[in-house]
């Protein structure tokens, strides 16, 4: 199988380029790839689940607006995610469930903490096997 994401390196933030053979793949890579450079993901469980709709005004939108909700309930609620599936999206709206647990730190390491999923060189582009993004976070 294709690499699911790489990191990349970006001044004083962060990059990811993701690779996936659908558009839904895409976005649940660029998840797990954002959350696999917070935390050491096989120190992660998937005991717990949110289900999550959002809305944005076009596909570079959504990307931001998925990756960030994920970030927002790390941040507000502590729980690191490791599983992600997209039940249903289009260009302006998606629909998907994360799974992880809650943050334990004396389990759990965290590296870094996202700031900010940005705009900066962001973009999604279809390809001959399939599907392309890159993102950077502000850390």
């Amino acid at each position: 199988m294709k690499r699911k994401y790489q990191h990349i390196d970006h001044t004083a933030d962060v990059g990811l380029q993701i690779f996936g053979s659908s558009l839904k793949q895409l976005f649940e890579n660029a998840a797990e790839g954002m959350f696999d450079f917070i935390t050491e993901l096989q120190r992660v469980d998937s005991n717990t689940e949110r289900h999550i709709e959002i809305t944005a005004g076009d596909r570079d939108a959504l990307l931001v607006t998925w990756l960030s909700e994920l970030n927002y309930i790390l941040q507000t609620e502590d729980i690191l995610f490791k599983d992600f599936l997209i039940n249903d999206m289009s260009d302006t709206r998606l629909q998907g469930i994360a799974r992880g647990e809650q943050f334990e730190p004396q389990r759990h390491v965290i590296y870094t903490e996202v700031k900010a999923v940005t705009y900066h060189q962001l973009y999604i582009r279809e390809s001959d096997d399939g599907w392309q993004a890159q993102v950077i976070f502000d850390l």
